[in-house]
């Protein structure tokens, strides 16, 4: 656990208090008839004839609306239609922009929604056509029939004419003309269109489950409801449901619309609570999906991916057996490579799976098989990868029985241990582990009984952690802890590293007050089981250290590093990477307890062994270059520790973005760097952007929020704007004292911040008055002779200067100056401030001032 916490440069490394270096168709006259077994009501213009009353339910366009059409067969418009607005105004431009654009496919998995959004734009877009036409194009065979029926009601055909001549007829009427628009639902192929497309200066719109529509049309792709539109529709369909329940249940239906419209149907019919309904949902899922079909949907969820299914297996039972693998994955991008190792595993003699026996190592037998499930509209298939829905999935779990879903589990499992994508550490891996690990939760790692999965699992608490995503790493670590520790034992070693992973989410999350227990319980544990030597004690041995100087006892943490650093070497040797990280560890506690010099060459060695071993942009070498560059400030060479801090910045904000976490530390390392060498300005510009980001990252309260914070307060200080630095430093010290007590050793450095804040406004008086409680204080805490505690007695000096009260001044000074000189030396910055110090007393008081010994070392 000790990679958790590398790189402890406190708030006030650098010498004074300078800022602190630290660590999302027109046809004339009036007419009606209608399109003979469609069921579907028809509105015609023909010369001569008056135009009948229209029925009741027939689906005209309300006059408020809009002008009626000439020739129109549109069904009744979905009232309570909600969201995709995007998608119907990329369908806009895309049919104005003419030519090839003129038709459009829409295609994506059934239940997406593509009939009611082609359905939606041809009545918002009415008023620009004449002819609007709908054709059920699921039926091949049936096509000729309509497109006769349009023939007719143009005015071109005879009624009875062959679907020959209607072809012909109607392209040529249609191909002079423009305004018209032809909408093909459901088609399943491009060769199905070809001899019904017309030319001219018309448009067509086409829905279908396939992709490959690249020869007739352009594509649109159609995916799940935003979860904020798929909110809406719920909430335009039930008047009483709150935000939140719809929330819920747009979370549990995964955004699918035809599961949204049928939940929304049938809570409106039943009077079922939301929560009653969430819970049916998980315990009774294919029942659930089987009720409320809405009445413009032909089968419900449910028994629309039954029918599919079974169709599928009788087509192709390579394909079914692939969608029957995919269905205890997780609803996430599955690569084609996964479903090759998973079937590697799985015995392939299960009645379910025995289809891909014969295709599994064959590439193009393979795909055709996985396109097939794609062709239906079961899954999404993309290049590569396959993504089944989580009720298509839920759904088709019931068909597969428990016994053979238990093996099936169980093979995946294994399947699963083995897929290693690599050290979670390091980002050039994020890619990979992005891809495996949604399936490899979907495991439910926390039941299994395979030791592979389960460090598999661990390793992804890691890599959450290291991607900056530390509350689902919490959240999973604590999941897997606690089943573990029931299922496994308390002591069982998979438990013991469940809780150290643990420990680091905790860190990084400022949950201090529950690290403590946590690490005492596991190394007490893991000293008793596995002794002191193995490498998980002395890591949880090393956390112990870090959870120490987080609770402020730096003398404590350094004893504890120091031990297991000399244990590390002996048993893992110099160059092995807990050593270095040991290494680390061990140069920032020294830093802490005053020990600068030592500490700058133990990060020297670390640093020069981690480029080495890992390369210069690996994070583990990042963050002992933060190390670096905080001991080279401590030791008062700014320069160096500005060039380390650019490059590390720069790295991490190239290697980790902007907004994570390190990164963020790598800026107020920055900042803290630039103002020793004097640039405040850039300092400022540094500060402030790493301050907002962190209150957006971790929150106003998090420790490293209020250490960004507290580095901005002495920035401003730096740039002269004191009114706000001293609001600042106030803030910080008022929430340090709320979060880590008013002993802590960093709510003593923001209350020597506070204190400089107050002497920066004239405040003198309770500027001592704070800077008198931190002396005290850092005495009990730190030591008389810490030189924290002498920096801390140099601002005691200058105040009592302002206040004129020269005796314990000038007492104070020369205390301080002897005491750093000789533990950082004579050019160590603050020396030389507490010699200006000095000085400046002497000359106020017109005395001698002290001789000076230039040629004394220290």
């Amino acid at each position: 656990m000790a990679e958790a916490f590398q790189g402890h440069t406190s708030a006030d490394k650098l010498a004074g208090h300078l800022p602190p270096v630290t660590q999302r168709v027109h046809t004339e006259g009036h007419g009606t008839s209608a399109l003979v077994g469609t069921g579907v009501q028809v509105n015609i213009s023909t010369t001569g004839l008056p135009a009948p009353q229209l029925a009741s339910d027939q689906a005209a366009p309300p006059a408020e609306e809009g002008p009626r059409l000439q020739v129109w067969n549109l069904r009744p418009r979905d009232r309570s239609f909600a969201g995709r607005g995007a998608e119907l105004a990329e369908l806009r431009a895309r049919l104005s922009s003419g030519g090839a654009a003129a038709v459009q496919a829409v295609h994506g998995i059934g239940g997406v929604g593509k009939t009611q959004l082609i359905l939606e734009y041809a009545y918002r877009h009415r008023v620009d056509y004449d002819v609007v036409w709908w054709i059920s194009a699921e039926q091949p065979g049936l096509i000729g029939e309509q497109f006769s029926a349009l023939g007719t009601a143009l005015g071109v055909l005879d009624a009875g004419a062959d679907s020959t001549i209607a072809q012909s007829k109607v392209r040529d009427f249609l191909g002079n003309r423009a305004r018209w628009l032809l909408l093909f639902d459901n088609a399943e192929k491009p060769e199905d269109l070809h001899l019904w497309l017309p030319d001219g200066a018309g448009h067509v719109l086409i829905t279908s489950r396939a992709r490959n529509w690249g020869e007739v049309a352009q594509s649109v792709e159609l995916n799940l409801l935003p979860r904020d539109e798929a909110v809406e529709l719920l909430a335009v369909r039930l008047a009483n449901i709150s935000a939140v329940e719809a929330n819920r249940i747009a979370e549990d239906l995964g955004d699918l619309p035809l599961a949204l419209a049928q939940a929304a149907s049938y809570l409106a019919e039943s009077g079922m609570s939301t929560a009653d309904y969430r819970q049916a949902l998980q315990e009774e899922t294919v029942g659930v999906l089987n009720e409320g079909r809405p009445g413009r949907y032909p089968h419900s969820l449910a028994a629309a991916t039954l029918l599919n299914a079974s169709a599928l297996g009788a087509k192709d039972p390579a394909a079914l057996a692939v969608l029957h693998l995919c269905a205890f994955l997780a609803p996430e991008p599955i690569p084609t490579d996964l479903v090759v190792t998973i079937a590697a595993h799985v015995d392939l003699h299960l009645d379910a799976i025995a289809p891909l026996a014969q295709i599994i190592d064959k590439p193009f037998q393979r795909q055709r098989s996985i396109s097939a499930v794609g062709a239906l509209g079961l899954a999404r298939v993309e290049l590569g990868t396959i993504t089944v829905h989580r009720l298509v999935q839920a759904v088709l779990r019931t068909q597969i029985g428990p016994v053979i879903a238990a093996e099936l589990r169980t093979c995946i499992e294994a399947a699963l241990s083995t897929v290693n994508p690599g050290d979670p550490r390091d980002s050039a891996n994020w890619p990979r582990w992005s891809v495996v690990l949604p399936h490899l939760l979907a495991a439910n790692p926390a039941h299994t009984e395979n030791p592979a999965l389960r460090k598999r699992a661990r390793d992804a608490i890691v890599y959450l952690i290291c991607r900056g995503d530390t509350r689902p790493a919490q959240q999973l670590a604590e999941t897997l802890h606690q089943e573990w520790k029931q299922r496994l034992g308390p002591d069982h070693i998979d438990t013991l590293r469940a809780a150290t992973e643990l420990t680091w989410a905790y860190r990084d999350l400022g949950q201090l007050h529950r690290l403590y227990p946590l690490v005492d319980d596991t190394l007490t544990r893991q000293i008793k089981t596995l002794g002191y030597d193995h490498p998980d004690t002395l890591r949880t041995a090393s956390d112990l250290a870090v959870v120490y100087s987080a609770l402020g006892n730096h003398q404590r943490a350094r004893e504890i590093d120091e031990d297991v650093h000399r244990r590390r070497v002996r048993v893992l040797g110099e160059d092995h990477p807990d050593t270095l990280t040991s290494a680390i560890n061990l140069s920032g506690t020294l830093s802490d307890v005053g020990e600068f010099v030592r500490a700058l060459e133990v990060a020297e060695d670390a640093h020069r062994r981690r480029v080495r071993v890992s390369g210069e942009d690996h994070p583990d070498t990042l963050t002992s270059g933060i190390n670096l560059s905080g001991g080279l400030g401590g030791v008062g060479e700014f320069v160096r520790a500005l060039e380390v801090a650019e490059d590390v910045y720069r790295r991490r904000v190239r290697v980790l973005g902007e907004d994570h976490p390190d990164t963020l530390t790598s800026g107020i390392n920055l900042s803290g760097a630039l103002g020793g060498v004097g640039e405040f300005v850039r300092a400022l510009e540094v500060a402030e952007d790493v301050y907002r980001r962190r209150v957006r990252v971790s929150g106003e309260d998090h420790p490293d929020t209020l250490t960004s914070a507290l580095n901005l307060s002495g920035v401003l200080s730096g740039v002269g704007e004191f009114v706000r630095a001293l609001e600042v430093a106030e803030d910080v010290h008022r929430r340090r004292v709320r979060v880590l007590g008013e002993d802590h050793p960093d709510t003593l450095t923001s209350g020597i911040n506070l204190s400089g804040g107050l002497g920066g406004v004239g405040e003198f008086g309770r500027a001592l008055e704070v800077a008198e409680d931190v002396y005290r204080r850092r005495v009990r805490v730190s030591g008389a002779d810490h030189p924290k505690t002498l920096m801390v007695i140099v601002d005691l000096a200058q105040l009592l200067l302002q206040h004129r009260r020269m005796i314990p001044a000038r007492r104070y000074a020369e205390q301080a100056h002897q005491k750093l000189r000789t533990s950082l030396g004579s050019q160590h910055p603050s020396t030389k401030r507490a010699r200006s110090t000095l000085d400046k007393i002497v000359a106020a008081m017109g005395g001698r001032q002290p001789q000076r010994n230039a040629r004394r070392r220290p």
